[in-house]
């Protein structure tokens, strides 16, 4: 089985959380910043336990 690398998943996520955030500027061109400072730790909280049970690996 293939070895999945966990930093290409985490900055995959990041920056796939980066590039929604521009979009949606773009498009509303504001951000509710309420509602990112509940969302950005919890993404961060997620993010961090998907690269543990990547890097956790199978043996």
């Amino acid at each position: 089985m293939k070895r999945r690398d966990g930093v290409a998943l985490i900055f995959g996520l990041l920056l796939t959380g980066v590039a929604i955030g521009s979009l949606w500027l773009s498009i509303t061109g504001s951000l509710d910043w309420e509602a990112l400072k509940v969302a950005v730790p919890v993404g961060l909280v997620v993010i961090g336990v998907a690269g543990l049970v990547v890097s956790r690996g199978s043996d």
